[in-house]
C-alpha cells in the first residue's frame, strides 16, 4: 500500500486530499513522502520498541528449571538464569515469563 500511495503522490495528487481519501492523518502521508524522497524507499522502517532481554533458549531453560524445582522463588530463578546466560536478568522478567508460561496462575 505504501508503494501505491507513493505512485499516486508522484502522479500529482495533493497530500491532504489523498489522506482524506485513505482516512489517515495528513502527517502520515507527509512522512511517507519525505521518507520516500530521502531514501527512495517506501517500505516501513524497523520498529524502535524495547528489545527483549531473554531469548527463546533462555525461556526454555527457565521453564525447565522452574518445573524441576518448584520451590525456587523468582529471584532465585533469576540469579540462576543470569549465571547460565552470562548477563543480568531481572526478577520481574522471570516472573512475567513464568506467568505467561502458566506456571504462576
Amino acid at each position: 500500500m505504501h508503494w501505491r500511495a507513493v505512485g499516486i503522490l508522484q502522479a500529482g495528487a495533493r497530500k491532504s486530499a489523498f489522506a482524506r481519501k485513505l482516512n489517515v492523518h495528513r502527517i502520515a502521508i507527509h512522512r511517507l513522502w519525505n521518507h520516500y524522497q530521502r531514501d527512495q524507499n517506501a517500505s516501513r522502517r524497523r520498529g524502535s520498541g524495547l528489545q527483549t532481554s531473554t531469548t527463546t533458549a533462555d525461556y526454555c531453560y527457565l521453564l525447565q528449571c522452574a518445573r524441576r524445582r518448584r520451590t525456587l522463588t523468582a529471584p532465585q530463578l533469576a540469579s540462576q538464569l543470569s549465571a547460565a546466560a552470562g548477563r543480568p536478568i531481572s526478577r520481574q522478567t522471570v516472573s512475567r515469563k513464568l506467568y505467561e508460561g502458566g506456571l504462576f496462575a
